[in-house]
């Protein structure tokens, strides 16, 4: 029970008690004053009675008598009249036996009146003559203590109610801090840090807001000073200062972590960019010039790189770059090749120039390694130098499939014939524990042999099928849920799916009619994806979580703004991006980099995921940072799921 229902509940029961009270102390003493007022008249009629009939006494005057008696006990206030003489003879006798109709006999019985009697001797001279007993009738009387205590309870009540109304909103206002304390401290566990403008005049209670205003802004100074400090030493250890592109060790990891994501990578296209002509500009122009130059390049490598999902762009050497493009097969590097060779050629009009750099491109699968896609990228090179200036040559052009037309027929018909599967992979908590399983989806192509999962994906991505892919999949994943809830089930959805509004209706009412399940469907979105639109991100979480569900963000650490995200997200878990895990026990600076992630996202209520766990030092070396849970061919290999 909150404070506010003890405190009027409190109240309530004082009040009652206090109205109680009083009430029946007035109704007792309305009774006390009403009998005492009944004997005092009984007596007084009595006595006048008794003197007026003396003279009729003296000569027997029977009737004039009567009369009088008459006069007097029609009234109706007396219940007995008796008249006798000394002898004990009755003169005359009355008997009042009507009853009061208007009182409640409930009423009479809880508070009976005595009926008074009085008496009265009536003398002739110095000789008795008669006795006259007389009784009073309550009838009067409970009518009186009956009026009387129903307009004192109406008043009382009256004077409760508003006396009730009128503490309660004097309680409100007082209490009304109190409510904006609680939602200030929900909102802090929601990683807002709101600060409290209205401080109330109560001593305790402007303690109270003083206090929570200031651990507020205490700990939105400490999380903004920590972040920024990853954030720094971050860029410090793997972008480069001058161009603020990914330097040569983070590009070399990001490299070897998409050769070898065996789900979601193993296939794409590595640009290399050699500046040509370089040390003599720089010694024609100087230094600054130089630089300047070095800064337009990632400028424009930048500028072409952003309209490719999950790239990376990075500064390798003193005037070489690289772009990785995930999931691009020969035709996208073509396209990357004639927009950044065009991009050159404006840049070198521009500057007035001849020549600015040649551009080696290499496709490559999962079966290449690292310094195989290098010397490719080289040999691309030099072909481009022999080419011309500004110009681009691509090298292992190859593709599972053929064009646009014959991949979205194979989707489309993998859809509708049911030839995509579903496997899960666990997410273990540091103890071996399952937190849940991610949906992972193969696809077979014409010739019965499946196909990589990510060139399928990404060019569902391009030919703008994410949206049914993505349904087909959750559709699915709901069904295999009703069959079997004990472990949560999470899938991945695509950037253009979180955005498409349709789709979102359709999620919502869907979710709506199997809220049983609902609440065990997790989504992971790669962190690209959720920091492209922030709106649409938030509006994506809202939804997922007003049906009980989940949402990871996959791929953590591969953009600069990521500890910014953690704040304004409403993330329940981080994937750390494979970059970072692979080889963790041997690179100290990623572990700090991993410690310092997990202290951020444990202050923020966000759980920690170690992806991409592939050996038993990287297992052992993630255990003592304080990760949540680990994913990796190590902890588990795909499984059919259905």
């Amino acid at each position: 029970m909150t404070l506010s229902r003890q405190l009027i509940s409190l109240i309530f029961v004082t009040f009652v008690l206090i109205f109680s009270g009083t009430f029946w102390i007035s109704v007792e003493n309305t009774r006390s004053y009403l009998m005492l007022q009944l004997a005092t008249q009984t007596q007084s009629a009595a006595d006048a009675l008794g003197l007026s009939l003396v003279p009729y006494m003296q000569n027997k005057d029977i009737a004039a008598m009567d009369t009088m008696v008459n006069a007097m006990f029609d009234s109706g206030y007396y219940k007995s009249l008796k008249l006798s003489n000394m002898s004990g003879e009755t003169l005359i006798e009355r008997e009042n036996t009507s009853q009061q109709e208007a009182v409640p006999q409930w009423f009479i019985e809880q508070l009976s009146l005595l009926t008074p009697t009085a008496d009265s001797i009536i003398t002739t001279g110095w000789t008795q003559a008669g006795r006259l007993q007389l009784s009073a009738h309550p009838g009067f009387a409970y009518q009186k203590l009956w009026q009387t205590s129903v307009d004192m309870l109406q008043w009382s009540l009256l004077a409760f109610i508003l006396s009730l109304l009128a503490v309660l909103l004097i309680l409100r206002a007082i209490l009304r801090p109190l409510d904006a304390v609680e939602q200030q401290a929900l909102a802090i566990s929601q990683r807002e840090f709101p600060v409290l403008e209205d401080i109330p005049r109560t001593r305790e209670l402007k303690r109270v807001v003083l206090a929570m205003n200031k651990m507020s802004a205490k700990v939105e100074g400490f999380i903004s000073k920590l972040t920024q400090r990853a954030e720094l030493l971050r860029q410090e250890a793997h972008y480069d200062a001058l161009t603020g592109l990914v330097n040569r060790r983070a590009f070399l990891a990001q490299l070897n972590n998409i050769i070898k994501d065996h789900e979601k990578g193993g296939s794409g296209a590595l640009a290399v960019v050699r500046m040509s002509g370089f040390a003599d500009y720089n010694q024609q122009h100087g230094h600054q010039a130089g630089d300047d130059l070095l800064v337009e390049v990632g400028k424009a490598l930048n500028e072409i790189s952003d309209q490719y999902p999950a790239s990376t762009t990075a500064r390798i050497s003193g005037t070489d770059f690289a772009i990785i493009l995930p999931l691009a097969d020969a035709d996208i590097a073509d396209e990357f090749g004639l927009l950044f060779s065009a991009k050159l050629d404006a840049l070198a009009d521009r500057l007035k120039l001849d020549a600015i750099a040649q551009i080696g491109i290499a496709c490559f699968d999962h079966d290449k390694q690292i310094g195989h896609v290098l010397a490719d990228a080289d040999t691309g090179l030099s072909l481009a130098e022999q080419a011309g200036v500004n110009t681009y040559a691509l090298q292992n052009k190859s593709s599972e499939v053929g064009g646009n037309q014959q991949w979205q027929a194979l989707i489309e018909d993998a859809i509708q014939d049911g030839r995509i599967r579903l496997q899960s992979q666990p997410v273990l908590g540091t103890g071996r524990e399952g937190m849940y399983s991610e949906v992972l989806i193969r696809m077979k192509g014409d010739d019965g042999k499946y196909i990589s999962p990510g060139a399928f994906t990404s060019m569902a991505e391009r030919l703008g099928l994410n949206g049914e892919l993505d349904r087909h999949v959750i559709e699915r994943v709901v069904q295999l849920l009703k069959v079997d809830s004990a472990m949560p089930l999470a899938v991945n959805i695509a950037a253009s799916s979180m955005r498409d509004e349709v789709l979102l209706r359709w999620l919502d009412k869907y979710f709506a009619e199997h809220g049983d399940v609902a609440c065990k469907m997790y989504f992971e979105v790669t962190e690209h994806a959720l920091l492209q639109d922030d709106e649409a991100a938030n509006d994506f979480i809202t939804l997922v979580h007003k049906h009980g569900g989940k949402v990871v963000m996959e791929h953590f650490g591969t953009r600069l703004s990521s500890f910014q995200s953690l704040r304004q997200l409403k993330l329940d878990y981080i994937k750390i991006d494979g970059s970072y895990t692979r080889h963790i026990a041997e690179h100290s600076d990623n572990q700090f980099f991993l410690q310092t992630v997990t202290d951020i996202a444990h202050g923020l209520d966000i759980q920690v995921i170690a992806e991409h766990v592939e050996s038993e030092a990287d297992f052992n070396g993630l255990q003592g940072i304080g990760i949540n849970a680990m994913q990796g061919y190590y902890l588990g290999e795909p499984q059919p799921l259905d």
